[in-house]
């Protein structure tokens, strides 16, 4: 394994190598061959990882050979002065005190003890659970590292084997809440911060709090729910599910009286999210009242000093920073210039009808995710100046053109496509649901991003974000 991700860097560097010196795409500057050249080589380490290499590894080389290639400083660094930056940095902190207070896991078992258990209502429980650390942390990391330890210990309760359809049931669905139902807002999902950051500096302004939820809260309720439907229907074992209800009370009652911090932290978190849903009121940027809400938990000592450097992986801070950067990167080495007359004549002409526009855009990105494995975030970036003509032109939201990129993030069909699965299944070692059924509920998720974009378009007409 460890010589296959060293033979895939290698790949990578001779491809980059080949691209720089041999220069073979016409209407490409110089500048912009070896840009591209430096961003292939950072996506093999980015991809492969040889020897568990962190990201900060390829970024560093993005943005050293950004750099020697005669990019300006705060093109290359731009990412990391983007508001999107300062709303994952917050994010990551809320989603820590989540774990360290256990209001996180006293969340997930008040759900649980509130219904009699069977298969639906342990479905419905996960839905309300999603929500719920949804609204209180975009982290989806941190929504993983509390549900997943929960979900194995009801499969053990439920006296499912490891592999079979019910232990695939619970934990693919409390898997799935972690990632769907916080992308309808804003700040529920980092998927939120991340498109803010890579959309065009003159779309930025169309992408608030508000109009993220007017617009994507409706699909991707859509998606959620007949995902849970589809999983029900599939993989939902025939014999009743097992459990007395007093052992989720039994479990909620070993938790404890709620805590001091868990008061405060509440206190703090659902005040941010007043605060992120009545911006338009008070005017205060998303940015500033989650560094605000990050300053209380200091200052409250939620967060104590050493965990201001522990409590959050800077590594994934770092790699979001760098690829944030690649839209600026792409603009002023020209490659977005060489790429968009490329792409444009047929998308321009897919435009004129959205529902066709959206639905081959997305099925492009999801296939693109085969190879663009990091999220495809060098996609996105390499293709979002695209959405301006598309607005300017057609009148398609740019919030509307990005729920393409939005569902190629949570895109999954295999296990290595979805950082996060990989996350899920290193917890549960071996607990949860086999191979084939990640294909299955991938199938799932293509079926309910269909039905979603079928549903919500007349709904898009309505409100005007089509035109």
């Amino acid at each position: 394994m460890l010589n296959t991700r060293v033979l895939g860097v290698v790949a990578s560097v001779l491809i980059a190598l080949i691209i720089g010196l041999v220069a073979p795409f016409a209407g490409l500057p110089q500048q912009g061959h070896w840009i591209l050249a430096t961003v292939i080589v950072t996506l093999g380490f980015w991809i492969f990882r040889p020897g568990g290499l962190p990201f900060m590894a390829g970024g560093s080389l993005l943005l050293a050979g950004c750099l020697i290639f005669g990019l300006k400083y705060n093109v290359v660094a731009a990412g990391f002065i983007s508001p999107a930056v300062w709303v994952l940095i917050p994010a990551l902190y809320f989603g820590f005190v989540l774990q360290k207070t256990g209001l996180g896991k006293r969340i997930a078992y008040l759900v649980l003890k509130s219904f009699e258990p069977s298969w639906l209502s342990m479905a419905v429980s996960w839905f309300i659970i999603g929500i719920a650390l949804s609204a209180l942390t975009p982290s989806i990391t941190v929504r993983i590292a509390i549900v997943m330890p929960i979900a194995v210990s009801v499969v053990e309760a439920c006296k499912q084997a490891p592999h079979s359809k019910g232990s695939a049931f619970i934990t693919i669905i409390a898997w799935a809440m972690c990632l769907f139902p916080g992308t309808g807002w804003l700040t529920g999902s980092l998927t939120g911060p991340i498109m803010l950051g890579f959309l065009p500096a003159e779309l930025k302004g169309m992408a608030t709090f508000d109009s993220w939820f007017q617009i994507l809260a409706l699909p991707w309720l859509l998606i959620t729910v007949i995902f849970i439907v589809l999983i029900y229907l599939t993989m939902r074992p025939k014999e009743a599910i097992g459990i007395p209800r007093d052992t989720f009370r039994a479990q909620y009652a070993a938790l404890g009286p709620v805590t001091r911090d868990e008061k405060v932290a509440i206190a703090i978190l659902i005040g941010s999210l007043i605060m992120f849903t009545t911006e338009k009121m008070h005017g205060i940027p998303t940015a500033a009242v989650a560094l605000m809400a990050l300053a209380l938990l200091i200052i409250f000592k939620i967060i104590a000093v050493p965990e201001v450097s522990t409590g959050v992986n800077w590594d994934v801070i770092m790699f979001f920073g760098v690829a944030i950067s690649l839209s600026p990167i792409f603009v002023n080495a020209k490659v977005s210039d060489w790429i968009v007359p490329i792409l444009q004549p047929n998308l321009m002409s897919l435009a004129e009808n959205p529902l066709a526009f959206l639905l081959v855009t997305t099925f492009g990105i999801m296939a693109i995710r085969f190879i663009d494995v990091p999220w495809g975030f060098s996609t996105i970036a390499l293709t979002v100046p695209i959405l301006i003509p598309v607005f300017n032109q057609f009148g398609i939201h740019p919030l509307v053109a990005s729920m393409a990129y939005i569902v190629g993030i949570n895109f999954f069909l295999l296990s290595y496509q979805q950082p996060f699965t990989l996350m899920a299944e290193g917890m549960m070692q071996g607990k949860g649901w086999a191979p084939h059924h990640v294909t299955l509920a991938g199938v799932s998720y293509i079926i309910s991003v269909v039905v979603a974009l079928l549903i919500s378009m007349p709904y898009w007409r309505m409100i005007g974000v089509i035109r």
